[in-house]
């Protein structure tokens, strides 16, 4: 189990994430524009630092390993969406998981009633994440806009207050 650690996304990790952003899967299941004109990874670094959005970067240690975000944050609904990418020279260490249990920690400690994941029927890895951080699968919502024009099928995953898992201790 790898001990990571969410952290603002800054100018500092610009860089890092423009590399995972480049990645072929995170292009598949993002909304990162392809090809990404230029100067937008810091204009996406911006815009979370904003009181309707949350950015972080991913860290193990000091190392990079991906990134995670809200949509808009629904402070009268007390809702949430959720997203996180792990960079590729990261996976397969338990990143994402942790990274969704810690993100979901925090939009209960900022009194977040409903969180949601919105996960591609074509990735499968990531509803493995949902799941194993207590999200409970809700359905298909068929043909959701994406990004550009492409629409596809999307898998609704949640959790509610008390049902998050506790963290497992670092072995």
């Amino acid at each position: 189990m790898t001990t990571i650690r969410l952290v603002p996304l800054a100018e500092e990790h610009e860089h890092a994430l423009l590399e995972t952003m480049r990645d072929p899967d995170v292009l598949r299941f993002t909304r990162t524009p392809d090809p990404m004109p230029a100067g937008w990874v810091h204009e996406y670094v911006e815009r979370f630092r904003t009181e309707d959005r949350g950015g972080w970067a991913i860290l193990d240690g000091e190392e990079f390993v991906g990134y995670a975000v809200t949509g808009p944050i629904d402070r009268d609904g007390l809702e949430v969406e959720l997203g996180y990418a792990v960079s590729p020279w990261a996976r397969g260490r338990g990143i994402a998981t942790e990274t969704l249990r810690q993100l979901t920690q925090w939009a209960f400690d900022e009194g977040m009633k409903r969180v949601v994941a919105m996960i591609s029927v074509d990735n499968p890895a990531s509803s493995r994440v949902a799941r194993k951080a207590g999200y409970t699968f809700e359905g298909v919502l068929r043909s959701m806009h994406h990004r550009g024009d492409l629409r596809e099928d999307l898998e609704s995953w949640s959790i509610l207050p008390g049902e998050l898992p506790a963290p497992h201790p670092p072995s």
